[in-house]
């Protein structure tokens, strides 16, 4: 699995994740413009649209092994904290939730969901990452999807 040059995916062989793809990106779209595969390989999706935590599995389909999953990939999309490809309030809430000891996001189980929290990279989740969600929201930011940085519009 590898990205296609000039699209500014990042696959992550070495930890199994993919990102660098805009909010909203479709099966189809990750397909045709981000992602490509060599040989007799096919990919599936848990989802029709990417978002934090959307899972590829990559099959291997020959003569002798029809279908054998090879390789499971985790999506990041930076600033989606919920997993359904947008950037906007409700993940700032998760954000302020998890925060406030409300909800439980488990580091291993949720890695994605919480890579995708930590807008400005510090290690932490927290109100300054769900500030800079309401402002990406506000368009006042933008979220560079191959570093995870927020940056001017």
């Amino acid at each position: 699995l590898s990205s296609v040059q000039g699209s500014g995916c990042v696959v992550d062989n070495g930890k199994n994740i993919i990102y660098g793809i805009a909010p909203g990106t479709t099966a189809q779209q990750m397909t045709s413009q981000y992602i490509q595969l060599g040989g007799s390989y096919t990919m599936e999706y848990s989802s029709t649209v990417m978002g934090a935590g959307t899972t590829v599995t990559v099959f291997e389909n020959t003569a002798k092994s029809a279908g054998t999953a090879v390789a499971v990939f985790t999506v990041i999309i930076f600033g989606d904290v919920n997993g359904d490809g947008n950037i906007d309030t409700a993940d700032a809430g998760i954000i302020i939730d998890y925060e406030n000891f409300l909800i439980f996001l488990d580091p291993v189980a949720d890695s994605a969901r919480l890579a995708a929290a930590d807008l400005n990279d510090d290690g932490n989740v927290d109100t300054m990452d769900a500030g800079l969600i309401v402002d990406v929201e506000n368009f006042l930011l933008a979220v560079d999807q191959s570093t995870g940085l927020t940056m001017p519009v």
